[in-house]
């Protein structure tokens, strides 16, 4: 049964349904980037919707559904469905909780569902107006059987959702989630012409091209774009004053004034392991030394915790009960975190991609101001600078050779949003025209080739990590948010439940970065006291006595196996024979010192008779 689009749009039913959604979600106003991809989805355009993390582009999801349905109509030929294929099932199952509190009654099809088939039938019951399902869910032979092959779902379903799109390039491979590249084998057992609204706050042309021809979708399909740019986020790279395991650096997140964990700023901070996000924990409640229960202040967050554990960090983030989380890139996907006030990335993450998502999770409520760091190493520091001078100068070698051949561009007029639009995508297109566009990962032992999309993500890096430029630069250029729409600030019904006063962050004459406003980025010399901590398999260094006395003994071993045993030799103390049960350790002090030692064994080496052996121990000890 092919999808049916509405033919012409009822001017009162979208005003209604933008009163809705207003009201039941609690904003002011929609802002047009969602009108314009809803209204989209009423008349089959498929849509990629480009908005940036806060910028509301859920509720763009159910725009449609509002057109046709509001919460208590039970009118039958009201009863359209959204179907929403997400990344996480935590973050589905939330969802749907959320949506049901609201009046939309909504179900999350997962493995983690008490009884799957019966939800599955509630489906294809016409139970719901919103489904949420994984893409392994979503591609079963069950959920083909029970829900896609039966007319009641054909018939009403209007929109087909993938959110968080990004997902699709990232992990859609062979080694993890493989169902993700495959998502286009939904789209061919669903109705024909439904329309797909494919979203996300992090994906640059290069990702988008991919996901698109992936999908099938067409050349000139809608795309709805506004710049990410966290105004309001301040960014800057710290370079470790000291070695990464002593965690010393992160001492400065904790207000010299502070009374309690209400004092420390909401943080996030991120990363690249298990172990490592719990070695964090554990310095966060050692440190705390005003807080009275540190557990309940610091937790951390990764994939290998109970789903009971999990949720509990995410609600008590909500809540603001929890003022710091160490975790993996497991939180934070898609989650509405609305007063994170402070983003820290310890160590550099796997990409320039991975980077942005995860600072976009810093004031996703745009009243507020937050800062977003990077922690590196000063190893790293100094490789990314020569990498990026390999790069730079290759780039230099390829425009002296473009220019020997007479192509010297010619000044041009600025062009206009269109056709700056049009410019990009065509540079684009030939910049990842010479390899495929998917990252391949290579066996073991074997060395990883990289795509073009790659390794423009990580020249991008390499310069927002050394640049002595606006690191905003970087962003934008790599996000096209030049050529993109503003987002004008969404406010909340709902009140801070923050003070705007204690937030103890930098000012600027506009928010920016540690470049361009260095004196408001000071970060204060730590000093280590104590012993230093040692690296994981690392041995520490021994006293001077342990030293002193490994040296004799293995002096004295040496001794008595070169020398004879009735060999008599003269010294400060009688004349004694050398044998090895004869030697104390006593007798070795008229020798000693490091200088002397490393002499005595050298020359023994050497000597081929007791003579010599005699003259020359004789001499050293006089």
């Amino acid at each position: 049964m092919p999808f049916t689009p509405v033919a012409v749009l009822d001017p009162e039913r979208l005003k209604f349904a933008a009163q809705r959604i207003c009201q039941v979600f609690g904003v002011e106003s929609l802002h047009s980037p969602q009108q314009e991809a809803g209204q989209n989805i009423l008349k089959g355009i498929s849509t990629l919707l480009d908005v940036p993390t806060g910028g509301g582009k859920t509720l763009a999801f159910w725009y449609a559904l509002f057109y046709h349905w509001e919460p208590g109509n039970m009118e039958k030929d009201c009863q359209k469905i959204v179907l929403v294929v997400g990344p996480l099932v935590a973050l589905m199952e939330e969802q749907a909780k959320v949506r049901n509190a609201k009046g939309i009654p909504a179900i999350a099809s997962t493995d983690n569902s008490p009884n799957p088939e019966q939800s599955l039938m509630d489906v294809d019951q016409n139970k719901y107006r919103v489904g949420f399902v994984g893409p392994e869910m979503a591609l079963s032979t069950q959920f083909h059987e029970k829900v896609l092959n039966q007319v009641e779902f054909t018939k009403n379903i209007i929109c087909l959702v993938i959110d968080e799109l990004h997902c699709i390039w990232e992990w859609g491979d062979d080694d993890f989630r493989p169902e993700y590249r495959q998502i286009v084998q939904l789209v061919a057992r669903l109705p024909t012409g439904l329309p797909i609204l494919g979203a996300s706050a992090t994906a640059p042309y290069h990702v988008i091209k991919d996901i698109r021809a992936n999908l099938g979708l067409p050349a000139d399909c809608a795309r709805v774009e506004v710049s990410n740019e966290k105004l309001k986020v301040f960014l800057s790279v710290r370079i470790l004053q000291h070695e990464p395991e002593s965690f010393a650096d992160r001492f400065v997140l904790f207000p010299d004034e502070a009374e309690g964990p209400e004092d420390f700023l909401q943080t996030l901070i991120y990363a690249n392991g298990r172990q490592e996000v719990e070695k964090i924990q554990d310095f966060l409640r050692d440190n705390a030394a005003d807080c009275s229960d540190p557990k309940k202040a610091f937790e951390f967050y990764h994939r290998h915790e109970t789903s009971t554990l999990k949720s509990g960090v995410v609600r008590r983030i909500k809540t603001g009960e929890l003022p710091g989380v160490a975790t993996t890139d497991a939180l934070g996907l898609g989650m509405d975190f609305q007063t994170i006030l402070r983003v820290l990335l310890w160590m550099k993450p796997r990409s320039f991609l991975f980077l942005v998502q995860k600072i976009g999770r810093c004031v996703q409520d745009r009243r507020l101001r937050g800062e977003a760091v990077l922690y590196i190493a000063k190893a790293m520091y100094t490789r990314c600078c020569g990498e990026r001078k390999i790069l730079r100068t290759e780039k230099e070698a390829a425009v002296e050779e473009h220019s020997a051949d007479g192509s010297d561009d010619e000044a041009e007029e600025p062009l206009n949003r269109e056709d700056a639009l049009a410019l990009q995508d065509a540079s684009e297109e030939e910049e990842a025209a010479a390899a495929p566009v998917k990252r391949r990962r290579m066996g073991k032992g074997k060395r990883k080739v990289s795509s073009p999309m790659e390794e423009r993500d990580q020249r991008c890096f390499l310069e927002y990590i050394t640049t002595t430029k606006c690191r905003r630069l970087v962003w934008n250029k790599y996000f096209g948010n030049q050529n993109k729409d503003e987002l004008r600030d969404l406010l909340p019904r709902v009140p801070l439940t923050i003070s705007l006063e204690r937030l103890n962050l930098p000012v600027a004459e506009g928010p920016c970065c540690d470049n361009c406003n260095p004196k408001a980025f000071k970060v204060p010399t730590m000093a280590l006291v104590g012993e230093r901590k040692l690296k994981t398999g690392r041995k520490g260094l021994s006293s001077p006595e342990l030293e002193s006395a490994v040296r004799k003994k293995s002096w004295k071993r040496f001794a008595s196996r070169s020398w004879q045993a009735n060999t008599r030799i003269r010294t400060f103390s009688p004349a004694m024979p050398l044998s090895p049960a004869a030697l104390p350790l006593e007798y070795f002090d008229h020798f000693w010192g490091d200088k002397l030692f490393l002499d005595l064994r050298r020359a023994l080496r050497h000597v081929r008779s007791v003579r010599q052996a005699m003259v020359f121990t004789a001499t050293c000890g006089t």
